[in-house]
Protein backbone atom coordinates (compact mmCIF):
# COMPACT_ATOMS: atom_id res chain seq x y z
CA UNK A 1 0.00 0.00 0.00
CA UNK A 2 1.27 3.40 -0.77
CA UNK A 3 -2.09 5.67 -0.88
CA UNK A 4 -4.76 5.23 1.70
CA UNK A 5 -8.57 6.68 0.55
CA UNK A 6 -10.73 7.20 3.23
CA UNK A 7 -14.33 7.46 2.72
CA UNK A 8 -15.23 9.47 5.66
CA UNK A 9 -18.49 9.52 7.64
CA UNK A 10 -18.47 12.00 11.22
CA UNK A 11 -16.63 11.18 14.13
CA UNK A 12 -12.97 10.48 15.49
CA UNK A 13 -12.50 6.99 13.37
CA UNK A 14 -11.44 8.58 10.21
CA UNK A 15 -9.01 10.74 11.84
CA UNK A 16 -7.42 8.24 14.21
CA UNK A 17 -6.79 5.67 10.88
CA UNK A 18 -5.81 8.13 8.93
CA UNK A 19 -2.80 9.17 11.34
CA UNK A 20 -1.93 5.38 12.19
CA UNK A 21 -1.65 5.08 8.22
CA UNK A 22 0.83 8.35 8.18
CA UNK A 23 2.63 7.11 10.96
CA UNK A 24 3.41 3.95 8.74
CA UNK A 25 4.29 6.28 6.11
CA UNK A 26 1.26 6.15 4.01
CA UNK A 27 -0.08 9.19 2.23
CA UNK A 28 -3.58 9.99 3.00
CA UNK A 29 -6.65 11.68 1.10
CA UNK A 30 -10.34 11.81 2.02
CA UNK A 31 -13.23 11.92 0.37
CA UNK A 32 -15.47 13.46 3.12
CA UNK A 33 -19.24 12.78 3.21
CA UNK A 34 -21.40 16.21 2.78
CA UNK A 35 -24.59 14.48 4.11
CA UNK A 36 -23.22 12.79 7.27
CA UNK A 37 -21.46 16.23 7.80
CA UNK A 38 -18.25 14.77 7.78
CA UNK A 39 -15.74 17.14 9.70
CA UNK A 40 -12.21 15.94 8.53
CA UNK A 41 -9.27 18.33 9.66
CA UNK A 42 -7.49 19.19 6.32
CA UNK A 43 -4.33 18.98 8.21
CA UNK A 44 -4.77 15.10 8.89
CA UNK A 45 -4.35 14.32 5.43
CA UNK A 46 -2.25 14.92 2.00
CA UNK A 47 -5.94 15.99 0.39
CA UNK A 48 -9.54 16.40 1.58
CA UNK A 49 -12.39 16.77 0.22
CA UNK A 50 -16.49 17.00 0.64
CA UNK A 51 -17.64 14.85 -1.41
CA UNK A 52 -22.03 13.96 -1.69
CA UNK A 53 -22.63 10.29 -1.04
CA UNK A 54 -24.72 10.18 -4.84
CA UNK A 55 -21.38 11.07 -6.54
CA UNK A 56 -19.65 8.44 -6.68
CA UNK A 57 -17.98 9.12 -9.63
CA UNK A 58 -16.50 11.84 -8.27
CA UNK A 59 -15.06 10.01 -4.97
CA UNK A 60 -13.76 7.38 -7.72
CA UNK A 61 -12.25 10.14 -9.93
CA UNK A 62 -10.34 11.80 -7.14
CA UNK A 63 -8.90 8.92 -5.45
CA UNK A 64 -7.36 8.08 -9.00
CA UNK A 65 -6.02 11.67 -9.58
CA UNK A 66 -4.37 10.85 -6.22
CA UNK A 67 -2.86 7.48 -6.56
CA UNK A 68 -5.05 6.01 -4.32
CA UNK A 69 -4.92 1.98 -4.39
CA UNK A 70 -6.33 1.26 -0.73
CA UNK A 71 -9.34 2.46 0.43
CA UNK A 72 -11.12 2.47 3.75
CA UNK A 73 -14.87 3.18 5.10
CA UNK A 74 -14.67 4.66 8.15
CA UNK A 75 -16.80 7.16 10.65
CA UNK A 76 -20.55 7.12 11.23
CA UNK A 77 -23.43 7.43 8.33
CA UNK A 78 -26.95 7.73 9.46
CA UNK A 79 -28.94 4.79 7.92
CA UNK A 80 -31.65 7.20 7.17
CA UNK A 81 -29.47 8.67 4.43
CA UNK A 82 -30.09 5.50 2.38
CA UNK A 83 -33.67 6.89 2.06
CA UNK A 84 -33.21 10.99 1.35
CA UNK A 85 -33.86 12.08 -2.12
CA UNK A 86 -30.10 13.21 -3.44
CA UNK A 87 -28.53 14.16 -6.72
CA UNK A 88 -26.88 10.42 -8.02
CA UNK A 89 -23.87 10.64 -10.65
CA UNK A 90 -24.03 7.96 -13.33
CA UNK A 91 -21.44 5.64 -11.15
CA UNK A 92 -24.26 6.16 -8.28
CA UNK A 93 -27.46 5.01 -10.30
CA UNK A 94 -25.43 1.73 -11.63
CA UNK A 95 -24.50 0.66 -8.16
CA UNK A 96 -28.49 1.15 -7.10
CA UNK A 97 -29.49 -0.24 -10.15
CA UNK A 98 -27.85 -3.40 -8.59
CA UNK A 99 -29.15 -3.24 -4.99
CA UNK A 100 -32.00 -5.59 -3.80
CA UNK A 101 -32.64 -3.84 -0.14
CA UNK A 102 -31.67 -1.21 1.83
CA UNK A 103 -30.38 -3.36 4.27
CA UNK A 104 -26.74 -1.56 5.46
CA UNK A 105 -25.04 -4.98 4.61
CA UNK A 106 -26.59 -4.55 1.07
CA UNK A 107 -25.62 -1.50 0.27
CA UNK A 108 -22.05 -1.80 1.69
CA UNK A 109 -21.92 -5.25 -0.50
CA UNK A 110 -22.66 -3.14 -3.33
CA UNK A 111 -20.45 -0.22 -2.65
CA UNK A 112 -17.28 -2.58 -1.60
CA UNK A 113 -18.31 -4.69 -5.09
CA UNK A 114 -17.88 -1.03 -7.21
CA UNK A 115 -14.67 -0.33 -5.31
CA UNK A 116 -12.89 -3.65 -6.13
CA UNK A 117 -13.83 -3.87 -9.44
CA UNK A 118 -12.01 -0.37 -10.03
CA UNK A 119 -9.06 -1.62 -8.43
CA UNK A 120 -9.31 -0.50 -5.05
CA UNK A 121 -8.07 -2.89 -2.20
CA UNK A 122 -10.64 -2.07 0.46
CA UNK A 123 -8.87 -2.45 3.94
CA UNK A 124 -10.45 -4.15 6.51
CA UNK A 125 -11.28 -0.84 9.20
CA UNK A 126 -9.27 -2.63 11.69
CA UNK A 127 -6.28 -2.70 9.90
CA UNK A 128 -5.60 0.41 11.18
CA UNK A 129 -7.46 0.40 14.36
CA UNK A 130 -6.30 -2.70 16.07
CA UNK A 131 -5.72 -1.54 19.05
CA UNK A 132 -9.02 0.07 20.01
CA UNK A 133 -10.66 -3.55 19.98
CA UNK A 134 -11.96 -4.49 23.19
CA UNK A 135 -10.40 -7.19 25.51
CA UNK A 136 -12.45 -10.22 26.86
CA UNK A 137 -13.14 -9.42 30.29
CA UNK A 138 -13.72 -6.34 32.77
CA UNK A 139 -12.83 -2.97 30.91
CA UNK A 140 -14.44 -0.93 33.80
CA UNK A 141 -16.49 -1.73 37.15
CA UNK A 142 -17.06 -5.80 36.38
CA UNK A 143 -16.52 -6.17 39.74
CA UNK A 144 -19.54 -4.55 40.70
CA UNK A 145 -22.20 -6.27 38.67
CA UNK A 146 -24.85 -8.12 40.72
CA UNK A 147 -25.77 -11.77 40.05
CA UNK A 148 -29.26 -10.23 37.90
CA UNK A 149 -27.02 -8.16 36.09
CA UNK A 150 -24.12 -10.97 34.83
CA UNK A 151 -27.63 -12.99 34.04
CA UNK A 152 -28.85 -10.19 32.00
CA UNK A 153 -25.89 -9.95 30.15
CA UNK A 154 -26.29 -13.30 29.39
CA UNK A 155 -29.65 -13.40 28.39
CA UNK A 156 -29.16 -10.25 26.22
CA UNK A 157 -26.14 -11.92 24.31
CA UNK A 158 -28.39 -15.02 23.69
CA UNK A 159 -30.91 -12.36 22.49
CA UNK A 160 -28.62 -10.46 20.51
CA UNK A 161 -27.05 -13.66 18.72
CA UNK A 162 -30.22 -13.94 17.54
CA UNK A 163 -30.87 -10.60 16.56
CA UNK A 164 -27.23 -10.49 14.19
CA UNK A 165 -28.09 -13.61 12.07
CA UNK A 166 -31.02 -11.50 10.50
CA UNK A 167 -29.26 -8.51 9.56
CA UNK A 168 -31.67 -6.43 12.17
CA UNK A 169 -29.59 -4.78 14.79
CA UNK A 170 -26.62 -5.69 16.91
CA UNK A 171 -28.11 -4.19 20.42
CA UNK A 172 -30.42 -5.50 22.79
CA UNK A 173 -31.32 -3.62 26.12
CA UNK A 174 -32.38 -5.85 29.24
CA UNK A 175 -33.67 -5.02 32.74
CA UNK A 176 -34.52 -7.83 35.63
CA UNK A 177 -34.84 -10.93 32.47
CA UNK A 178 -37.19 -8.47 30.28
CA UNK A 179 -35.93 -7.49 27.19
CA UNK A 180 -36.82 -3.72 27.35
CA UNK A 181 -36.04 -2.95 23.95
CA UNK A 182 -33.70 -3.75 20.49
CA UNK A 183 -32.06 -2.21 17.89
CA UNK A 184 -33.74 -2.22 14.56
CA UNK A 185 -33.18 1.16 11.46
CA UNK A 186 -32.03 3.28 14.42
CA UNK A 187 -28.66 3.51 15.53
CA UNK A 188 -27.75 1.91 19.11
CA UNK A 189 -27.76 5.10 20.69
CA UNK A 190 -31.91 5.49 19.91
CA UNK A 191 -32.45 2.24 21.00
CA UNK A 192 -30.65 3.07 24.82
CA UNK A 193 -32.29 6.32 24.79
CA UNK A 194 -36.01 4.33 23.81
CA UNK A 195 -35.05 1.70 27.15
CA UNK A 196 -34.51 4.28 29.31
CA UNK A 197 -37.98 5.83 28.47
CA UNK A 198 -39.72 2.63 28.69
CA UNK A 199 -37.70 1.57 32.14
CA UNK A 200 -35.01 3.73 33.03
CA UNK A 201 -32.46 2.30 35.56
CA UNK A 202 -30.47 -0.35 35.86
CA UNK A 203 -30.41 -1.28 32.38
CA UNK A 204 -28.03 -3.88 31.09
CA UNK A 205 -26.84 -2.57 27.23
CA UNK A 206 -25.79 -5.78 25.01
CA UNK A 207 -23.95 -5.16 21.85
CA UNK A 208 -22.92 -7.93 19.52
CA UNK A 209 -21.22 -8.37 15.87
CA UNK A 210 -23.05 -10.40 12.93
CA UNK A 211 -21.99 -13.36 12.36
CA UNK A 212 -20.11 -12.70 9.24
CA UNK A 213 -19.26 -9.10 10.27
CA UNK A 214 -17.45 -7.57 7.11
CA UNK A 215 -14.56 -5.52 9.10
CA UNK A 216 -14.07 -3.55 5.76
CA UNK A 217 -17.73 -2.03 5.61
CA UNK A 218 -19.04 -1.94 9.67
CA UNK A 219 -16.87 -2.81 12.89
CA UNK A 220 -19.17 -2.23 16.28
CA UNK A 221 -17.99 0.81 18.52
CA UNK A 222 -18.48 2.55 21.26
CA UNK A 223 -17.09 5.24 22.74
CA UNK A 224 -17.49 8.06 25.79
CA UNK A 225 -20.87 9.29 23.86
CA UNK A 226 -22.53 5.82 24.30
CA UNK A 227 -21.57 6.15 27.97
CA UNK A 228 -23.02 9.40 28.12
CA UNK A 229 -26.26 8.42 26.79
CA UNK A 230 -25.77 4.94 28.78
CA UNK A 231 -25.66 7.48 32.10
CA UNK A 232 -28.69 9.54 30.80
CA UNK A 233 -31.14 6.26 30.35
CA UNK A 234 -30.21 4.90 33.40
CA UNK A 235 -28.36 1.87 31.96
CA UNK A 236 -25.50 0.39 34.06
CA UNK A 237 -23.80 -2.48 32.42
CA UNK A 238 -22.34 -2.78 29.22
CA UNK A 239 -21.70 -5.57 27.52
CA UNK A 240 -19.82 -5.79 24.02
CA UNK A 241 -18.22 -8.31 21.65
CA UNK A 242 -14.20 -9.07 22.86
CA UNK A 243 -12.38 -8.48 19.74
CA UNK A 244 -14.85 -7.22 17.45
CA UNK A 245 -15.67 -4.04 19.11
CA UNK A 246 -13.97 -0.98 18.67
CA UNK A 247 -13.36 1.30 21.90
CA UNK A 248 -12.40 4.80 21.07
CA UNK A 249 -10.28 6.32 23.58
CA UNK A 250 -9.67 2.96 25.70
CA UNK A 251 -8.46 4.79 28.57
CA UNK A 252 -10.39 7.41 28.26
CA UNK A 253 -13.39 5.15 27.73
CA UNK A 254 -12.54 2.99 30.60
CA UNK A 255 -12.06 6.20 32.91
CA UNK A 256 -15.65 7.41 32.27
CA UNK A 257 -17.31 4.69 32.87
CA UNK A 258 -15.89 4.55 36.22
CA UNK A 259 -16.98 7.82 36.82
CA UNK A 260 -20.52 7.55 35.37
CA UNK A 261 -20.51 3.95 37.54
CA UNK A 262 -20.82 1.73 34.60
CA UNK A 263 -19.80 -1.30 34.26
CA UNK A 264 -17.96 -2.59 31.20
CA UNK A 265 -17.76 -5.84 29.62
CA UNK A 266 -16.24 -7.64 27.04
CA UNK A 267 -17.79 -11.08 26.26
CA UNK A 268 -17.50 -13.76 23.90
CA UNK A 269 -20.09 -16.21 22.28
CA UNK A 270 -19.74 -19.68 22.60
Amino acid sequence: MKTLGIIAGRGRLPVIAAAEARRRGKKVVVSAIAEAKARFPHSAAEAVRSISLGQAGATIEFFREEGVDHVALLGKVDKQLSFTDMEFDEVALAMLSRLAGRADMRIAGVVLDELESRGFHVAEQTEFLGELLAPEGAVAGAESMTEAQKADVDMGVAVASDLVRHDVGQTVVVREGAVIAVEAFEHTDATIRRAGKLAGDDLVVVKLARPKQDFRFDVPTVGVGTLRVMHKAGAKVLAVEAGKTLMIDPKGFAAKADELGIAVVGVRRA
